[in-house]
């Protein structure tokens, strides 16, 4: 893949390896409600993670990259997992379980390090029946998580046991080890596609740039004047919550943005007739800007096909 250098880590690697880490720990404070056992079993399994792949497979940085953050996808349906059916469960529990698929996972891979070792150095984007194929590991894990969300409608109180979740959790660990070579090419798939898509949206950064400040620069005219017209005027033209009164200008910014969004919050609404005016041709702008604006967006990717086309047909 171009774009990583094999001989060592870069910053630019650095810098993406911590941005990951930053999110897996936004999930996992958020997952574990706080500084507990459970957090520091998230931030313990994606830190082991990120760096003994990074390790064992040292010409994949994308491989180790897209592993920490997907991490962060598995602890966020972990935490529906354990909110569903194991809502008993301590803390520490918690961790030991959610590290235990991972820590498999690693062993998976030492063990078949020489044909995932191929697959990494080799990353290439599989057709979609390829694709698919490397999916079929989450059937027996999801029937897995299945099987104890049924158990629980007939014994609840011995499902969410301590011992039951631990249990399932190995269950799932043993199958991530049966099948850790499709997991990595699941992993080397879904980081390709993701640098894919990175690399498309990079290419419309300017016109989404432009359109972005069109965009704010109606945000803020229209928020100016509802600021004007609530601050100067004896009659209360906006109604928030229960009360008529003038609204500040980070108010107007606010309800600016809600009304060209088409999002309608409703903590403030217009009042009199003249704001109702104005809500409404901002309502219009905005969709006019959207649709001008997908446009304008999809035109520039049809010129930048045809451009990059021509070079290619060009080129000897």
């Amino acid at each position: 893949m171009a774009g990583w250098d094999r001989r060592g880590l870069t910053a630019h690697e650095a810098v993406l390896f911590a941005v990951s880490l930053v999110l897996v720990a936004l999930v996992a404070i958020s997952v574990a409600g706080g500084i507990n056992s459970l957090f520091l079993a998230i931030i313990l399994s994606a830190s082991v993670a990120t760096a003994f792949s990074r390790w064992l497979f040292p010409e994949g940085a994308f491989f180790s990259l897209t592993f920490a953050n997907l991490i962060a996808v598995y602890a966020s349906i972990f935490a529906f997992f354990i909110e569903e059916l194991f809502g008993q469960i301590r803390p520490a529990v918690s961790g030991i379980g959610f590290s235990l698929p991972i820590l498999f996972f690693l062993a998976g891979c030492w063990l078949r390090r020489a044909d995932i070792a191929a697959v990494v150095g080799r990353p290439d984007i599989r057709d979609s029946q390829a694709l698919y194929g490397a999916l079929f590991w989450l059937i027996p894990i999801f029937l897995v998580g299945a099987g104890v969300f049924v158990l629980s409608w007939f014994a609840e109180p011995v499902v969410n046991t301590d011992l039951t979740f631990l249990a399932a959790m190995l269950a799932i660990g043993l199958i991530v080890l049966v099948v850790s070579r499709s997991v990595a090419i699941f992993l080397v798939d879904a980081g390709l596609l993701f640098e894919e898509f990175f690399q498309r949206m990079s290419r419309l950064m300017v016109p989404a740039f432009a359109f972005l400040t069109f965009y704010s620069m109606l945000v803020i005219v229209f928020a100016s004047i509802f600021s004007v017209i609530s601050q100067f005027s004896t009659e209360a033209h906006f109604r928030v919550g229960s009360a008529a009164r003038a609204i500040s200008f980070s108010e107007a910014i606010h309800f600016s943005i809600v009304t060209m969004s088409t999002v309608g919050y409703g903590d403030i609404v217009p009042a009199t007739n003249l704001a109702r005016l104005l809500a409404s041709m901002e309502v219009i702008c905005g969709v006019m800007l959207l649709l001008f604006g997908v446009s304008e967006l999809l035109e520039y990717t049809r010129e930048h096909r045809r451009d990059r086309a021509a070079k290619d047909k060009d080129a000897p």
